[in-house]
């Protein structure tokens, strides 16, 4: 299973007020199967974490937290890693992610992941990851779960 990564350059988002004429900014992300050559990190790769996500921020940290057949030495100089889990009722084809979108603003950060589901029956609790260039100390992410 490969991760697909999907950048829509054309996102409903609010507009910052109606007198601006701003745009949300979209941050490029990328994942361990393409910086690190990890495979099947849906199933390879677990985290202690239910219908929840984190970031990681130090090779110290995800070594104690991520178990599983990829665990390479993450640039945490350039990198964050965020890492949650969802429980699904059925299996999925894909992961697929719309990039980092920073509100125009500068406010929020926002990443939507999207499972898509097939037919089988299996019942996965699957990791879904991203790495996302280092964020500032305070720097937030909001992540929306959609399943079609």
């Amino acid at each position: 299973m490969n991760f697909i990564i999907v950048i829509f350059l054309v996102l409903p988002m609010q507009s910052c007020s109606n007198d601006d004429d701003c745009s949300p900014i979209i941050i490029p992300i990328t994942s361990l199967e393409d910086e690190y050559g990890c495979i099947n990190t849906p199933y390879q790769m677990d985290i202690d974490l239910s219908e929840d996500f984190t970031i990681i921020r130090s090779q110290t940290v995800f070594d104690d937290l991520v178990t599983g057949t990829c665990l390479p030495q993450i640039d945490f100089e350039a990198f964050d890693l965020l890492i949650g889990k969802k429980a699904l009722t059925s299996g999925f084809e894909t992961i697929n992610y719309n990039g980092l979108v920073k509100s125009c603003d500068n406010a929020q950060l926002n990443l939507t992941v999207i499972f898509v589901r097939n037919a089988t029956a299996v019942a996965p609790n699957a990791s879904y990851h991203v790495l996302v260039p280092k964020l500032g100390e305070n720097e937030v992410i909001f992540v929306d779960i959609v399943v079609i």
